[in-house]
Parts: structure tokens; sequence; C-alpha cells
């Protein structure tokens, strides 16, 4: 399982071991699973910090300075970073450095969820705390300026289990000395879970992923990308874990197809290979 939207992001396998390397640190809290086809995929980003005034109040015990481009429309970014759900009001982007602390304006009426994108734009750990709860870290291992940035979490957050508390919200990340990110926070109305095929369920079924399950599970989720009319091609079906590629934005199907049919299975079997 490779996906490749663009060589700049990467791919779900990335992720996962990302995801292994997480829960094998002790000392470190333990970041979220992956829980869709695109939660942990880091897109390419380069803000503006023209959202700082609509999107909440900023209080930062760091450098904030703004970024000078942007390289992806919200609905872009939306598609990749958070598919299906739906942003409330312009969101907020600052470039930081040391602990940035984003004190979120009233949460609206309509709002059943947070959307958060950290992104790394120097080597080192980054740290995210949400209501003063360690939540998840970035771990960026390779130094990269402008748009290719080092790598990204995105991370969209259920409000009755993380953010329900009557006091004032708040969304921190604690880099080290003048390390810099990219911190983009909104109010988002969440998507309807996606629930498993009876496919996917019954291979599941035993707790084992076989390569034949795994590969059939592949091939559900390539049909079902081709029914909503989107192109899917397999670079080497021999590989342990398969390369293919999708077109660049097709982030609310890519999520739907992968969720049903493949998630769980690809997952399974990466984990396994480790």
């Amino acid at each position: 399982m490779t996906p490749d939207t663009d060589p700049r992001i990467p791919s779900r396998t990335d992720a996962l071991r990302a995801e292994l390397v997480a829960q094998a640190a002790e000392s470190a809290p333990r970041a979220p699973a992956v829980t869709t086809g695109r939660v942990a995929v880091a897109a390419v980003l380069a803000f503006a910090l023209a959202g700082a005034t609509t999107g909440g109040a900023v209080a930062a015990t760091g450098m904030l300075t703004p970024t000078s481009t942007v390289e992806l429309s919200m609905e872009e970014l939306r598609l990749i970073s958070f598919p299906g759900a739906e942003m409330l009001g312009a969101p907020l982007v600052v470039t930081g450095s040391g602990e940035t602390v984003v004190q979120l304006d009233d949460r609206p009426a309509e709002a059943t969820g947070l959307a958060l994108r950290v992104q790394c734009l120097d080597v080192g750990r980054y740290d995210i705390v949400i209501n003063d709860v360690p939540e998840s870290w970035v771990q960026c291992d390779t130094a990269s300026e402008g748009v290719q940035s080092a790598g990204g979490f995105s991370q969209l957050f259920d409000l009755s289990f993380d953010l329900s508390g009557d006091g004032p919200q708040s969304v921190s990340v604690r880099g080290q000395g003048a390390d810099r990110y990219v911190v983009w926070v909104s109010w988002a109305v969440l998507p309807e879970p996606v629930e498993a095929s009876a496919a996917q369920r019954d291979a599941l079924a035993d707790g084992v992923v076989t390569r034949e399950e795994y590969l059939a599970g592949l091939d559900r989720y390539v049909a079902c990308m081709e029914a909503s009319g989107w192109s899917v091609a397999v670079i080497d079906r021999e590989a342990d874990v398969v390369d293919y590629r999708i077109e660049a934005i097709s982030g609310d199907d890519d999520a739907r197809c992968y969720a049903a049919e493949f998630m769980e299975l690809d997952m399974g079997w990466q984990l396994s290979r480790e």
C-alpha cells in the first residue's frame, strides 16, 4: 500500500511505520491511530497568516512569522487532510517556533469537531497538546525548506471525546529552540464514519491478515475507486507492500473506499511485516 498523489507527499506506508515508532516510544504520549486514508498523510503546505484574525486568538511564547505563499487551496487541503469534513469559517494558520498556544474562539453551534494540522519546517520533535493534555507529536528527521517541508500530522478531533469541557479550548505546539512549524486549525463538522464492508469484516474476523486477504482488499478498494470515476494504477503487485498511485485530489472518495474495503486490512498487513 503506497498511494502516491505527489512525489513530495509521504505514503501511507511511511505514516504507518511512523505509527509503529510512536507506539514504541515509552516516554512519549501515544500517537493517535490512523483512522482514514488521509489522516496521517502530509500535504504539501506553505500558508499565509491571513486567517489568524478570524480563526481565533493566538498567544505565542515563540516567534511567529508569516509564510509567503499558498500552495494549496483550502478545498484541496480539506480533501487531502480531512476528507469528508466541512470546515467552519476561516481557519487559523500560523508559523511558529518554540511553543505556540492557540486560544480558540467559541465553538460554533454546528461544530462537532476540530480539524488540526501541524507541519514541520525543520528537523525536530513537535509535541501537540489539546486543552493541556498531550495528544500526539510529529517527529521530523529530514530538514527541508519552503513547500517541500519535512513532514506533518493531521487529525480530526471528536468534540465528544477530546474537546467536551466547558472551559477555554486551546491547542499548543511545543518545539525545541528555533525549530519551525506550521499550525492550521479550524472548527469542523465531522463526516459520518465509514463502516468496513462485510468482506473486510469477514477477512478480519480471525485476527490474522493473510496475503490473499490483503490483495483481495486492495482489489475491492481499486474497484470502488474506479466505480467513483478515479484511476488507480497498481505499480508492483508482487511487492510485499503493494505500490499504487491515485489521482491527486480524490480525497472524499479515496477516504470512503479505503475505509470501507481496505484500511484495516492494509494496516494489519503492514504492521505484521514490521
